[in-house]
C-alpha cells in the first residue's frame, strides 16, 4: 500500500508530553471545582443602590464613651473612699504596737533615777530642769519623737494619694478596654498605653488647676506634712498641754509649736503622776499611759468635733481628688486633651 496516499497524521507527541498535558488537565479541573463557587459569587448581580461603605460610628462616639466610662469612674470613687480607713488601719496598728512599750517606760519613770531627779530640781542654787528632761528623753526612747508621730500620719497621707493613683491607673486601664471597638480616629488619645498616658497626666494637671489641687509629688509631701502638723496642733490644744513642758520642749509659740507638741502631750501627764510614785506601781501607770495614748490616737483621726482629724482631712482630699478624676476622664473623652 503507498502510504502517500494516506492523509498526514503529523508528528507523532511523545508519551512524557502526553502524560504532562495529563496532569495540567486534571489540575484544572479541581481548581474549576473548588474555586466555582467564589467566582460565581464575584459576578453574581447585587441589590441596586447598594455599594461597599467604610463603617464609621455616629458623632454619638464620645457620647458612648462617657457612658461606658461611668462605672469605671464610680468604681474608682468608691475605691478611692474605702482607702481612707484602709490606711487608717495602719495608723492603729502603729499606737498598739507604741503601748507595747509603755511598761518599760513606766518602769524607767517610776525608778530611782527619775525620783532622784526630782528631788536634785528641788534643792537651792541648781538646775530645775532635770527631771523634765529625763521624762522627755525616757518617752522619745520607748516610746516615740514628734517627729516619729509626725513621720506616721504623713506615712498614712502618702499611703493614701500613691494608692488613689493607682486605682486611677487601673481605671484608665479598664475604660480604655471598654471603649476599644471604638474608631481610634474619634478618641485618638485611648489610642495606645504611651498616648494613653501622656493624655492623662495632662488631663490630671488642668483638672488640678481647675480645682485648685497640686498633684506634683513635692506637693504631695508637703500636703502631709501639712495635714500632720495641723492635726497635731489640734491634739495639743484639746489635751491642755502645760506651758512648763512646752517651754522645755518646743521653745515657741502656740502659733508655730505644731508638732512639737506631740511629745509634750503625754510627758505633761507623766511629770503630774509622778509625785504619787511611791504607791504608784508600774502596771497602774502603763495602764493609764495606754488609755492617754488611745485618746491621742482617738483625736488624731476623728477630730475634736469642731476641728477634723485625720479622717476628716483624707475625705476631703478623696472629694478634691474625685472632681479632678471626673474632669480628667471627661477632657480625655471630649478630646481637650491630646496625645
Amino acid at each position: 500500500m503507498d502510504n502517500s496516499t494516506l492523509p498526514y497524521a503529523g508528528p507523532k507527541t511523545p508519551r512524557s508530553k502526553r502524560w504532562m498535558l495529563c496532569l495540567l488537565a486534571s489540575i484544572g479541573v479541581v481548581a474549576g471545582v473548588l474555586l466555582r463557587e467564589p467566582i460565581a459569587e464575584r459576578f453574581r448581580d447585587k441589590p441596586a443602590g447598594l455599594t461597599p461603605v467604610n463603617i464609621q460610628l455616629s458623632p454619638d462616639a464620645k457620647k458612648i464613651a462617657a457612658e461606658r466610662a461611668k462605672p469605671h469612674m464610680d468604681w474608682a470613687d468608691a475605691q478611692s473612699l474605702k482607702a481612707v480607713d484602709d490606711h487608717l488601719a495602719s495608723l492603729s496598728a502603729y499606737f498598739e504596737e507604741v503601748k507595747k512599750r509603755t511598761p518599760k517606760f513606766a518602769e524607767e519613770v517610776l525608778g530611782w533615777g527619775s525620783k532622784w531627779r526630782v528631788v536634785v530640781d528641788k534643792m537651792p542654787f541648781t538646775r530645775t530642769d532635770r527631771h523634765e528632761k529625763y521624762l522627755r528623753e525616757r518617752f522619745e526612747a520607748h516610746i516615740f519623737t514628734s517627729e516619729q508621730l509626725s513621720q506616721s500620719i504623713e506615712a498614712v497621707v502618702k499611703g493614701y494619694i500613691s494608692s488613689v493613683q493607682s486605682t486611677e491607673g487601673l481605671m484608665l486601664v479598664k475604660i480604655k478596654a471598654d471603649i476599644a471597638d471604638l474608631p481610634q480616629a474619634s478618641l485618638p488619645q485611648f489610642a495606645s498605653k504611651e498616648s494613653l498616658e501622656l493624655a492623662s497626666a495632662e488631663a490630671l494637671e488642668n483638672a488640678a488647676t481647675k480645682v485648685q489641687v497640686d498633684l506634683r509629688n513635692d506637693a504631695t509631701r508637703q500636703v502631709a506634712s501639712i495635714i500632720a502638723g495641723e492635726v497635731l496642733s489640734m491634739v495639743a490644744v484639746r489635751l491642755g498641754v502645760s506651758g512648763g513642758i512646752l517651754a522645755a520642749g518646743a521653745g515657741s509659740s502656740w502659733a508655730t509649736l505644731g508638732i512639737g507638741l506631740a511629745v509634750g502631750i503625754i510627758v505633761d501627764w507623766v511629770v503630774e503622776k509622778i509625785w504619787n510614785w511611791w504607791a504608784d506601781p508600774v502596771g497602774d501607770m502603763s495602764k493609764m499611759l495606754n488609755g492617754k495614748l488611745d485618746e491621742m490616737h482617738k483625736l488624731i483621726v476623728d477630730g475634736d468635733g469642731t476641728n477634723p482629724g485625720l479622717r476628716g482631712k483624707l475625705l476631703e482630699l478623696h472629694e478634691k481628688r474625685k472632681q479632678v478624676r471626673r474632669q480628667a476622664v471627661g477632657d480625655l473623652i471630649e478630646g481637650n486633651v491630646q496625645p
